[in-house]
């Protein structure tokens, strides 16, 4: 058989990158796209690897076994307390998408998978319909698991943009959030000082980084005159808590994985957002 070396790549590449993905919403977990592909990368090379005469070794399953965890070991990184539990969900989709290839190789003749590596030559208008049946079966069977512990609460992805600076940032979706602009009533976003850093320019990370929950007025008299413009003190008031002042900023520009948003407004914490696990909130 006749292996064509950009095919193989192509495949494994969009298979890892599919897992991987598929292995994020399942586990309810957030990853940036970058480390996805970064992922999908190495295990597309390891595929190549795996086919090499050389290197046949590889496609021992004790070798394909370690691949699968330093992949997710990789990409998952950031998910400290919950690599075991993500590692399972990676499993149980790579046996079911590998089940599945499996089974339209059967029914359609074809050779899909060569040394433990992906390899398609079927029509794509064959695979792309299968590929997207199993990530939606997928979905449904896991949908249980990932929403014990509360690991899978709601949640959404936006890319913000403040004086040309870009930041794509991971929001929790709290329907007690009501933090709004008080005069418009417009909803506002709620990030992290560390979230806020990434964004704003070089020269305000002082303003950023000394921020304190008592502090936002001395914060925002602080600001440098070509920026106070867009800065402004933002009431808010916390379950058991008096009421205060957040230094919020507006945005250019706001896009939402989820859809539209009237959100221009983004107000800065003081304080992580549930432990760090994301960068903001947004209200419901």
């Amino acid at each position: 058989m006749v292996i064509y070396l950009d095919v193989l790549v192509a495949v494994n590449l969009a298979m890892d990158y599919l897992l991987l993905l598929a292995t994020a919403r399942i586990a309810g977990v957030f990853v940036p796209r970058v480390r996805l592909l970064i992922g999908a990368v190495v295990g597309a090379a390891y595929a190549v690897c795996a086919v090499l005469p050389a290197t046949t070794f590889l496609q021992n399953g004790l070798c394909e076994l370690v691949a699968g965890v330093g992949m997710v070991a990789l990409v998952f990184a950031p998910c400290k307390g919950r690599l075991m539990r993500v590692s399972v969900v990676f499993g149980l989709v790579s046996c079911a998408c590998a089940g599945a290839v499996m089974a339209l190789g059967q029914a359609t003749g074809a050779m899909l998978r060569v040394g433990g590596a992906y390899y398609l030559d079927v029509p794509l208008r064959v695979v792309i319909p299968s590929a997207l049946l199993c990530w939606c079966a997928s979905r449904l069977l896991f949908r249980g698991t990932a929403g014990q512990n509360g690991a899978e609460r709601p949640s959404a992805q936006a890319e913000l943009t403040f004086a040309g600076k870009r930041a794509t940032v991971h929001l929790l979706c709290d329907t007690g959030n009501t933090l709004c602009e008080p005069v418009t009533g417009r909803p506002a976003l709620l990030l992290d000082r560390y979230a806020a850093a990434r964004l704003l320019p070089s020269e305000l990370a002082g303003v950023v980084s000394g921020l304190r929950s008592d502090n936002a007025g001395d914060q925002m008299a602080s600001l440098p005159d070509a920026w106070r413009t867009r800065f402004c003190l933002l009431p808010y008031r916390a379950v058991g808590q008096n009421s205060g002042l957040l230094l919020a900023f507006r945005l250019d520009d706001v896009h939402m994985d989820a859809g539209k948003t009237d959100c221009r407004l983004a107000a800065i914490s003081a304080q992580r957002i549930a432990g760090g696990r994301y960068d903001g909130l947004i209200g419901v």
